[in-house]
């Protein structure tokens, strides 16, 4: 039998843990909650969840309490990276969320299927990215595209002349793809099928938003690195 993925929602309010850990298990995931933040730190070192859905504030009452983002903090001093999520109120603090090391960013109150879909294009994501990495035994943990942008396949970073650029993780694992498979022609479908990590029913287009969020983000001109071939679908040039 397949295992369900484990997530760690992390809230300080008891009605928002107890409904979304039910909803959550109802569709499949093994769900554990935590209320601070360390007792959400002490579930990592004991279960290490796959994916961690984390409130930006914790206890405001106590000013000594672990906020969602020193809890983000201090995750990422880990040498074992796992996916965060932050939920919160304030749309203010996506920008703050996600340099601390959050990888996508969802705001209260949200749709239980979006937030589900973004859980599982997540884990989806990192997965096919962890499947295709070289082992520290015989690889470095870094794809370099060329001098100024660098991949780091340890905590899923995306560095371009020096700064760390924010990447959701399907563009992270597309443009990985990519890096990985230079050189050759790629259909949207196939990109779908491989990335995305399951046969695409809907609308293939998507494909065209991601890439053009990646060129963005990498500072890309047209067909710079990532050829627009036309009929067919994408192919990144690298010699």
């Amino acid at each position: 039998m397949e295992q369900k993925p484990r997530i760690l929602l992390v809230d300080d309010e008891e009605a928002i843990r107890s409904a979304l850990a039910n909803f959550l298990g109802r569709m499949g995931f093994h769900v554990q909650t935590a209320a601070t933040g360390e007792h959400a730190l002490a579930c990592v070192e004991t279960h290490e969840p796959d994916l961690i859905l984390l409130d930006v504030v914790l206890n405001e009452t106590d000013p000594t309490a672990l906020s969602g983002l020193d809890v983000c903090r201090q995750l990422r001093k880990r040498d074992r990276f796992v996916p965060i999520i932050m939920l919160t109120s304030y749309p203010e603090w996506q920008v703050e969320s996600l340099g601390q090391g959050a990888i996508a960013f969802i705001t209260k109150p949200w749709d239980n299927n979006a937030l589900v879909g973004q859980i599982r294009a997540t884990l989806n994501a990192i997965q096919h990215v962890r499947r295709e990495a070289p082992t520290p035994a015989n690889s470095a943990q870094m794809l370099r595209v060329r001098d100024d942008i660098i991949i780091d396949l340890t905590h899923f970073r995306v560095s371009v002349g020096g700064q760390q650029v924010d990447f959701t993780p399907i563009e992270f694992a597309l443009l990985t793809f990519f890096v990985r498979n230079p050189n050759r022609y790629w259909t949207r479908e196939e990109l779908l099928n491989h990335v995305w990590g399951y046969n695409w029913v809907g609308y293939a287009r998507t494909v065209d938003r991601h890439v053009a969020a990646v060129r963005r983000k990498l500072r890309l001109e047209r067909d710079e690195l990532i050829e627009t071939v036309h009929g067919v679908g994408y192919r990144f040039v690298q010699e």
